[in-house]
Order: structure tokens, then C-alpha cells, then sequence
């Protein structure tokens, strides 16, 4: 009844356990619920306001550019901002939760007790994370680009597919790859630090001070570094560079000249290549995954 005990059987039964705590749980009702609730309200507010332009008299070209995030191409640009931005927060909440709740409720000891290694104990809620990302990246995608046509019928526009293409398809489905790998890099870095901080508090609040402060101050202070001379002037230029939020939006960016047609000559060339990105993505998962393993070996969990 336990199953083939290889060290990847049972890692994959400890991921399976930790989706049934995080099904069972009653935060998880609440971030699924939330994250719904906000793409419904976010698509029927913009729907709302091209109603009221068009009772207004708004010519109706001006109505269709507005009420282009409510059809496809433009609803998957909206989704994927939204999934980067709330659903950044919400995986943030869960992954923090999962992994720093065991060290706050005194869980971990307990658990250690029971026959899998430490390594496999976190790399199922690796696992966890990986799984959590997927389905509600998929699951969000779907509800907003279903919601958006529905309230597009509101506007009078009707939606058209000139743009469809297999082509169209592939960087459509790579586009939502990179925001999955963009919130899985935030979740590692929550995995990181609420195993360091063996809080569910310090993944959370180290996360969301990283993300929506300290990296929107290195921007501002590369801004600045545009007025200063010489070499200390290109160092604080090139920081964005190796900011996540930064590589992510440059390998977006460098996907939408493929998915949003626009006149030629309108894309922004893109500033960095899609390789150095990837690396700089690569990097920072591997310096959080690879010190939270060791972290997780080296400690005594006693203390």
C-alpha cells in the first residue's frame, strides 16, 4: 500500500501531498476566488466603460482601440499583465505559506520523522510550486480570454481572427511560458527565503519588498546614472539588466512582434537578447533553489 519507495516515487507522492494541503486549505480557496473574481471585474470594467463611450457618442473608432483587450490578441497581453502583477502577489502568498508554514507550526520536525530525505521534502513543494503555476496560469488565461469575448458582444465590435496563424500559436504559447517561468522565478525566491527566514513572513515580505520596491528603485537610480560621466555612470545604467522583472519584460517584449500585429516600424527594438535573459533567469533560480537545499541539509531543525 506505500507504493514503489524509489527516491522519484516518493518525491512525487510527497508533491501530490502537498496539492492535497493546498486543495484542503482554506487560503487557497480564497487566492483561487480572488484571482477569478479580479479577471472577471478587470474585463467588465473595460467593457462597461466602452458601453458608456458608445452611449456618449465616442466615434466608434475610438471604441474598438479602447475595447481591444477585450478580443484576442489584445486579452492575452491583458491577461498575461495581470498574471504578472496580482498573480505575482497571490503564488508569492502560496508558495510562502506552504514552505515557511511547516517551520512556523513546528511541522518540519515532525515530518522529517517519517522516512523521505530533507531533499525530497523540498523539492515536492518545488513541485507544488511548479504544478500551483501552471494550472493557474492556464486556468486564468482561459476564464479572461472566454470573459473578454462574451463582454466584447457589449461593445458592438465583432472580433475577427486575420491574425490567427499556427506561427501566431507557437509565440502565443511561448509568451505564456515566459510568465510562468517569470512567477516561478518569484516563487523561488519566496522558497528561498521563507526557508532561510523559516517564516512565512520573510518569504512574503522579501518577496514583495523586492519586487514592487527595491526593484523599482535600482530603475529610478539607473535613470540617474544617465547624468553622471564614466564608468560609475554605465555601472548603475546596465543594474536593470540583471533585475528579474526587467528580463522578463524584455523576453515579453521581444515576443510581440509576433503576437500583437501592429504598422511596421511601431515595436521598440528590443534592448537585450533573449539569451542573456534566459541566463540571468537561470542564474537567480539556481543560486535560490541551490542555497535553499543547502539551507535545508545544513540546519538543525531543532533550534
Amino acid at each position: 500500500m506505500l507504493g514503489r519507495q524509489d527516491y522519484i516515487s516518493a518525491t512525487l507522492r510527497l508533491t501530490g501531498m502537498e496539492l492535497y494541503k493546498i486543495r484542503r486549505r482554506l487560503m487557497s480557496k480564497v487566492l483561487s476566488f480572488i484571482s477569478i473574481l479580479s479577471t472577471v471585474s478587470l474585463f467588465g470594467l473595460i467593457a462597461l466603460a466602452a458601453f458608456l463611450m458608445a452611449k456618449n457618442g465616442t466615434p466608434p473608432e475610438a471604441i474598438q482601440r479602447f475595447s481591444e483587450a477585450l478580443r484576442l490578441p489584445g486579452s492575452l497581453s491583458l491577461v498575461v499583465q495581470l498574471l504578472l502583477t496580482l498573480g505575482q502577489i497571490l503564488i508569492i502568498i502560496l508558495v510562502s505559506t506552504i514552505v515557511g508554514g511547516e517551520h512556523t507550526d513546528k511541522t518540519v520536525r515532525l515530518m522529517l520523522t517519517r522516512g523521505p530525505t530533507r531533499t525530497q521534502f523540498l523539492l515536492s513543494k518545488i513541485g507544488a510550486a511548479i504544478a500551483c503555476t501552471l494550472l493557474g496560469v492556464a486556468g486564468i488565461t482561459l476564464l479572461g480570454i472566454l470573459v473578454g469575448s462574451i463582454f466584447s458582444f457589449t461593445t458592438g465590435i465583432a472580433p475577427t481572427f486575420d491574425f490567427f496563424s499556427t506561427n501566431w500559436l507557437a509565440h502565443a504559447v511561448l509568451y505564456l511560458l515566459i510568465a510562468i517561468l517569470g512567477l516561478f522565478t518569484y516563487a523561488m525566491m519566496a522558497l528561498f527565503l521563507s526557508t532561510l527566514g523559516r517564516s512565512t513572513a520573510a518569504g512574503m515580505v522579501g518577496v514583495l519588498t523586492w519586487s514592487f520596491l527595491i526593484e523599482p528603485a535600482i530603475s529610478v537610480i539607473a535613470l540617474l546614472g544617465k547624468s553622471i560621466s564614466g564608468p560609475l555612470g554605465s555601472f548603475f545604467q546596465s543594474l536593470p539588466d540583471y533585475l528579474i522583472g526587467s528580463n522578463i519584460s524584455n523576453l515579453l517584449s521581444n515576443q510581440d512582434p509576433y503576437i500583437f500585429p501592429t504598422p511596421t516600424g511601431s515595436h521598440v527594438a528590443p534592448q537585450l537578447s533573449n539569451i542573456h535573459s534566459l541566463l540571468v533567469l537561470c542564474i537567480y533560480l539556481v543560486v535560490f533553489i541551490g542555497v535553499a537545499l543547502w539551507v535545508n541539509m545544513r540546519r538543525d531543525v531543532l533550534i
